[in-house]
């Protein structure tokens, strides 16, 4: 049997990029038990043979929008047009005309939440998006003003 390596993939998968990633990452916004009741509907599917989007879900609209600022989402969206994978956080930088740091902070932020990877390559960390789509999933519903809620179905 093939040891996990430290994020629970065997070793052969210790790259993302030799990983099976499904074309779609879906971020959304939902509480903990509708995060595992999609978990479940989500097993069912996949067992049927339906390819099913990777999901990232944040508690709140408001932790969402803390991660997904403009210029985060102009970063995932440079990676896609690219094809997924930069020659380095330096050439990302380059290509969006931004500070190396501030693109690396990003970069390290996104990869944290599990919306992109981080390959180490040489010298260099490759950012790694393995989707073709990203899908924001975000459903407002009624409250008290002021007060963050996951939604309810």
């Amino acid at each position: 049997m093939t040891e996990p390596t430290d994020d629970g993939w065997p070793e052969k998968y210790r790259d993302p990029r030799d990983r099976p990633h499904p074309s779609v990452l879906r971020v959304t916004v939902e509480s903990f038990e509708e995060m595992r009741e999609e978990t479940r509907n989500t097993i069912e599917t996949v067992s049927e043979g339906d390819e099913q989007p990777a999901v990232v879900s944040f508690a709140t609209v408001g932790e969402l929008r803390t991660i997904l600022t403009d210029r985060r989402i102009e970063l995932l969206r440079a990676l896609l047009a690219i094809g997924g994978a930069a020659e380095s956080i330096s050439a990302l930088a380059d290509d969006l005309g931004r500070d190396y740091r501030a693109v690396h902070d990003d970069v390290s932020l996104l990869a944290d939440h599990g919306l992109l990877f981080i390959v180490a390559e040489g010298g260099s960390k490759r950012p790694y998006l393995p989707y073709e789509r990203i899908h924001l999933d975000v459903e407002l519903v009624g409250g008290t003003p002021g007060e963050e809620h996951a939604p309810t179905r």
